[in-house]
């Protein structure tokens, strides 16, 4: 029973991860994409530790799980606000949405 439990957690971590990822290729926004970064990927690897500790149910594997836990909890927020500063600072809040878009709008002012 412990096997069904722990296979649905790791396909709910997968399909977290993947939504997380489509995430970050659909957002336009960087500051959406650190929300999608730091939210939704700490989820997807905490129900994947869940999964993990259920079933081996050793306690050296819940302490690593925890310590993995609380290094991505921590430094989660404090990468993205750095990559914040560094863009307010390099000022390049306009940068487009799409690169392609940018490179054939350059090609046709070249023609």
């Amino acid at each position: 029973m412990i096997e069904y439990i722990t296979g649905s957690l790791l396909v709910i971590s997968a399909l977290v991860v993947l939504i997380a990822s489509v995430g970050i290729i659909r957002f336009k926004d960087l500051y959406a994409r650190m929300h999608v970064v730091t939210k939704v990927s700490s989820f997807g690897l905490l129900l994947l530790l869940i999964a993990l500790n259920l079933l081996t149910l050793k306690w050296w594997v819940l302490v690593e799980s925890l310590i993995i836990f609380h290094i991505l909890i921590f430094l989660s927020p404090i990468s993205a606000h750095v990559t914040a500063k560094v863009n307010l600072w390099l000022d390049k809040n306009d940068l487009p949405a799409d690169p392609e878009a940018e490179e054939s709008s350059a090609e046709n002012k070249a023609e």
